[in-house]
Formats: structure tokens, C-alpha cells, sequence
């Protein structure tokens, strides 16, 4: 029965090891797929389509076609005048003619409409370009937020080997001083120690364990993967010196942000909405034309009994005088949306120029932890190997040397989270300059 179990147990191990997908991915891969993937770039392209078809709506000026067909009958109660010759024939004046039929197709062609049109369709054409860099700017914050997840998992990843490497070196401690205890050179209390060291490391592995299984997830589900698979990611670039001035950085998001930039066309778009309103001032002037097919048709005397087809056309001229009145609430609420928008504008400019700040500082500190996790690691490491020395001689304190651990341990995870960090910050700053390179 044991060995049924065990062999069970193993069969599922290895179907699990096996049947999980462990995929390598560079950043630049990572940012394809999540582009590829995203739901905010689909959103995006539909949101430009549909100005596509307003703009369509626009240009066009298609005409206004009408067809109306009717069919009366007369009451049969009128006496017919009695006929009178004209021209040598006889004619009833009030011909009855109790089936009436009357067929017409109207079309309006609208020839002037205050430049409406023509204004609304460049406004559009102003909001596609906005909606298009609203495209571009959600694409680098897709990057962005891949590489705050990517270099997390690295971060884990990173630490988890660390705490792995750690484990073995307490354990192999462990033994150790179980061989001293065994040989009456160490107490019991010194091998809790350090079995108490090996479980504190042990229970932070299981929380780096399950911190990597969800950020895992989470990448799989940003890049459009199953989320079975395990991925595996890249050391961080090295990050050089931020050896620039502030100032010089603000002025260059200003020209390069694409949200900034499709502020200034939302503006223009503006500006064109207030032409466009203005066209309720002016009157509109069309094309008319109708064509009948009627029985009897009434521009023929005396009136016949079957159908007869005839036509008009002209030049209709309308202007509601009321529009005088009503256009400027009209233009008024088109102006006051171009004044948010420059408010808008304004608060954005302000919001650049606070996070182009915060990420340059941001990147200063994690270049100079970089430096202080580098010396920490040195400090570290010969101080460990002064009191294993010291320890293996019996004049070092076990606390001191479990210590000594605990200190090399946090300086090798210090100077991994300073890395990922100042390579996070470092495109946080190109991200607030405009684009992520």
C-alpha cells in the first residue's frame, strides 16, 4: 500500500514538473506581448474608429430624399357644370374624378449650412490625432506597468535564490555545532539557535514562494499567457549616472509627453466646435426638387383621368430667427469647453513637471543605494569571515556569528532590490520624459 502511495505522489510531481511551461522572456519581448494583448490599445483603435465614421457622417452632406404615394376617394355627390366649347371642344370645368392618386419623390440638397460641416469634420479630424496619442501614451504606460512587474518578478526571483543558498549554508552551520554539541564544545541552546535561523529563513522562502507564484500570474495575465506557464526574465540593464539638470529634463517632457501634445489638439478641435456652433447664426440655403406621378395631376387643365408625370426644381432659402437667440447659449457652452480644456491642460503641465521631478530623485537615491549595498556586501562578508574564524577557534559567541548571517543575507537582498529598483526608476524617467527608449 506504501508503495502505491509513493508511486502515486511521484507520478503527480513529475506531471506538474512537466507539465508546466517555463518560458525565458527578454523586456523587449515582454512589451510586444503585452501590446499585442492589451485591452486598453484595443479600446484605443476602436475609439478611433468610430471617429472615422463621425467623420464620414460629416464630409458626406448626403441630400434628403423623400418618396410619399397616397390614394383618396372622392365622395361622388358634386354635379359636373355643364360643358362649354373652347377651341371647337367641349370641356367640363369640374371634371369629377373620384379616384384620386398622387405619387411624389422629393430631394433636398443642402448647399450652405453656415460651414458646419466643414467645421465639424476638421474638428474630428483634430480628435483622431488626440485619440491617437491617447493610443501612444497608453502604450508606454503598458510598458511601464511590464516593467515594474517584470523586475519585480526578477526581484523574487533573485531573492528566492539568495534565501536558497542561505538554507544551505544554516543547515550545513546546523551540523556543525550539532558535531560541537555531540563533542561538548557547544550548549543545546546554541543548536536551537541556529535551528531557529533555519526556520525564520525557511518560513521567508515560503513568503518569496508564494509573492513569486502571484507576480507570476500577474505577468502571465498582462502578457497573454497561460497562466500556467513559468517565466523566467533578465538581469536588469546597468543604469549609469543621472548626470543632467532638472530643468533641462521638464523642458524636454514638455515637446515629447504625448498626452501634452494631444491637449494641444483637443484644443484645435475646440476652436473648430465653436466655428461650428456659430453656424446656427446664418441661414441655411438648399436645393429642392420634386417630381409627381399623379391621377389626375392638377398643374393639367381641364383635369384627366390617368397619370401624368411632371417635375419641379428651385433654391429654398431658411433661417430660423429664433436660432438668433438660442445659438448663443450654443457657442457660449463651446467656449466654456475649450476653458476646461485649457484648465485641464494647465494641470497636466503641473503633473508633468512633479513626476519628471520625483523620478529623477527617485533614480539619485537608487544609483546610491546601489553604492551603500555594494560596501554593505563587502562589510558583510568580511565580517562573517572574521567570526567564523573566530568561532572555529571558540572564542566568537554563536549569536554573533547567526548575526553576522542575517546581516550578509540582507545586504545580498538589499543590493538586488537596489538594482531592479534604479533600473525601474530609470525608465520611470524616460516614461515622464515622453518615451520609454
Amino acid at each position: 500500500m506504501k508503495k502505491l502511495f509513493y508511486f502515486t505522489a511521484c507520478f503527480v510531481l513529475l506531471s506538474n514538473a512537466f507539465g508546466q511551461d517555463i518560458k525565458k522572456i527578454s523586456l523587449q519581448e515582454a512589451f510586444d506581448l503585452a501590446a499585442q494583448n492589451s485591452k486598453q490599445l484595443m479600446v484605443d483603435s476602436l475609439k478611433i474608429q468610430a471617429l472615422d465614421f463621425k467623420e464620414t457622417g460629416a464630409e458626406c452632406m448626403l441630400p434628403v430624399v423623400g418618396v410619399s404615394t397616397s390614394y383618396t376617394r372622392l365622395s361622388g355627390n358634386i354635379d359636373e357644370l355643364p360643358p362649354i366649347n373652347f377651341m371647337g371642344k367641349d370641356i367640363v370645368l369640374n371634371k369629377q374624378i373620384l379616384n384620386q392618386y398622387n405619387n411624389r419623390v422629393s430631394v433636398q440638397q443642402p448647399i450652405f449650412q453656415g460651414l458646419k460641416n466643414w467645421n465639424t469634420m476638421k474638428s474630428i479630424g483634430q480628435l483622431k490625432i488626440a485619440t491617437d496619442l491617447d493610443r501612444q501614451k497608453d502604450q508606454q504606460d503598458i510598458k511601464l506597468n511590464v516593467i515594474q512587474t517584470y523586475y519585480n518578478l526578477y526581484k523574487l526571483q533573485q531573492t528566492k535564490i539568495v534565501l536558497d543558498s542561505n538554507i544551505t549554508q544554516t543547515q550545513v552551520r546546523v551540523n556543525d555545532i550539532s558535531k560541537f554539541k555531540n563533542a561538548g564544545l557547544a550548549l543545546n541552546n546554541d543548536v536551537m539557535r541556529a535551528e531557529l535561523q533555519k526556520t525564520n529563513l525557511l518560513v521567508s522562502q515560503a513568503d518569496v514562494e508564494s509573492a513569486i507564484d502571484i507576480t507570476n500570474f500577474n505577468m502571465c495575465i498582462l502578457l497573454g499567457l497561460d497562466i500556467s506557464t513559468k517565466i523566467e526574465v533578465e538581469n536588469p540593464e546597468v543604469v549609469k549616472d543621472a548626470n543632467t539638470t532638472i530643468q533641462s529634463l521638464i523642458a524636454s517632457s514638455y515637446a515629447d509627453r504625448a498626452e501634452f501634445k494631444a491637449q494641444d489638439y483637443r484644443t484645435k478641435a475646440a476652436d473648430y466646435q465653436i466655428k461650428a456652433s456659430k453656424s446656427a447664426y446664418m441661414p441655411t440655403v438648399s436645393a429642392v426638387g420634386n417630381g409627381y406621378y399623379n391621377n389626375p395631376n392638377q398643374r393639367i387643365f381641364p383635369q384627366e383621368n390617368n397619370f401624368k408625370a411632371t417635375w419641379d426644381v428651385g433654391v429654398s432659402v431658411s433661417w430660423n430667427i429664433m436660432q438668433l437667440y438660442t445659438a448663443r447659449a450654443v457657442v457660449s457652452d463651446a467656449k466654456n469647453q475649450k476653458a476646461q480644456l485649457q484648465q485641464a491642460t494647465a494641470q497636466i503641465k503641473d503633473g508633468i513637471s512633479m513626476e519628471v521631478n520625483a523620478a529623477y530623485e527617485t533614480l539619485k537615491v537608487a544609483l546610491l543605494k546601489i553604492d551603500l549595498a555594494q560596501r554593505a556586501i563587502d562589510q558583510a562578508t568580511e565580517n562573517k569571515r572574521i567570526l567564523d574564524n573566530r568561532f572555529g577557534a571558540q572564542v566568537a559567541l554563536l549569536s554573533d556569528v547567526l548575526e553576522a548571517d542575517q546581516f550578509l543575507l540582507q545586504a545580498q537582498t538589499n543590493l538586488l532590490n537596489a538594482q531592479a529598483d534604479a533600473a525601474i526608476a530609470n525608465y520611470k524617467l524616460q516614461r515622464s520624459l515622453g518615451v520609454i527608449k
